[in-house]
């Protein structure tokens, strides 16, 4: 077994005041195997809500917790505010966590076991796997996921079941190896894409719970993302192009 270390936590923030804390709450309250430490690195990515300031106090209310904080002074993306997550985590493993309420924090260690036995140094939390339990998983929202985990795997030659999740889970040799260009929602695809290259990379899907909101609630992925990452999928895995 992998000796206990540090996890860095990426959360893109844009205009998520109504569940930033919660979702902090709910991250700093999770016990990690073997005492795994916690480096939370949140990157706010020019919110115009009250997102920022809900931060500032909370870090101020949880000095003993290691945060970290960093603001875009212009809307990039969630693609750019990964990567600046990436370049500023000092983890020996990395994940990245919405910070919306859709994916549970308390699953940290059901992706973290594959690696800490040496079975894998990437782990995808699938949303697809039978039995966990799945809120408003919607049809459209099923189909598009689904169909662009079949494209990307005919050109990597991976066998995902789901590409799109947000829970993936990278040691940090193998994430700050990759050099990412995607600034928005094309993350996904580019850096599958590019894990598909590396040789040696050992990637395993573990089954996670899913709480999916539409777009009244804030939902800000759309048609033209998934547009995009049809367009990644091809530049990044079938032209292998950056």
């Amino acid at each position: 077994m992998i000796k206990p270390t540090k996890l860095s936590i990426i959360i893109p923030v844009y205009n998520e005041s109504a569940t930033v804390l919660m979702i902090l709450e709910k991250i700093i309250a999770v016990q990690l195997l073997n005492n795994i430490q916690k480096e939370l690195i949140i990157v706010d990515d020019c919110s115009t809500d009250d997102s920022q300031q809900l931060i500032h106090h909370f870090i101020k209310e949880n000095s003993f917790v290691t945060i970290h904080f960093y603001e875009h002074i212009k809307n990039k993306g969630k693609g750019a505010s990964i990567q600046t997550g990436i370049s500023h985590a000092t983890g020996d493993f990395l994940i990245v966590q919405d910070a919306d309420l859709e994916y549970d924090p308390n699953e940290y260690n059901v992706l973290l076991e594959p690696i800490l036995q040496n079975e894998a140094n990437v782990v995808y939390g699938s949303r697809f796997f039978d039995g966990k339990s799945r809120k408003k998983l919607f049809f459209w929202q099923y189909i598009g996921n689904k169909s662009l985990t079949i494209l990307s795997n005919m050109v990597t030659g991976f066998k995902l079941t789901d590409m799109e999740t947000c829970y993936k889970l990278f040691t940090i040799e193998i994430i700050q190896s990759i050099t990412l260009t995607e600034q928005r929602f094309g993350f996904e695809p580019e850096v599958t894409a590019k894990l598909s290259r590396i040789h040696g990379v050992r990637l395993k899907e573990v089954s996670i719970s899913y709480y999916g909101r539409d777009y009244h609630e804030g939902k800000k992925i759309g048609w033209k993302d998934a547009v995009r990452a049809i367009y990644c999928i091809l530049k990044y895995g079938l032209f292998r192009m950056n």
